[in-house]
């Protein structure tokens, strides 16, 4: 499996938005931790920049787009984009998941 850390911006005015529809992000990432093609490693807001810092381990990076476009806030419009970049953690808790 391939690290991946996914960050999302927040689309503007969106606040009222997630409060809404967070419950139902936060169960969807949730059902992502246990064993599968995409896995959740870790994830949380980042408030210096109001957006969100998300860390996966999938099979393919077609894979984890599916998830990511799955995910409520971004089926309602809460996301203006996730940025995806290829990580290879190598100190850490993390290092057992990269290549």
């Amino acid at each position: 499996m391939t690290v991946f850390a996914v960050e999302y911006v927040y689309a503007d005015d969106s606040v009222e938005l997630r409060n809404e529809h967070r419950p139902a992000h936060r169960e969807y990432l949730v059902s992502f931790v246990n064993e599968g093609p995409v896995r959740v490693l870790a994830s949380g807001p980042t408030p210096a920049t109001d957006g969100a810092l998300l860390i996966f381990a999938a099979e393919s990076k077609a894979a984890l787009n599916e998830v990511l476009a799955s995910d409520p806030f971004s089926k309602v419009g809460a996301i203006a984009e996730a940025n995806i970049s290829e990580w290879n953690p190598v100190i850490g808790l993390l290092k057992e998941f990269s290549a």
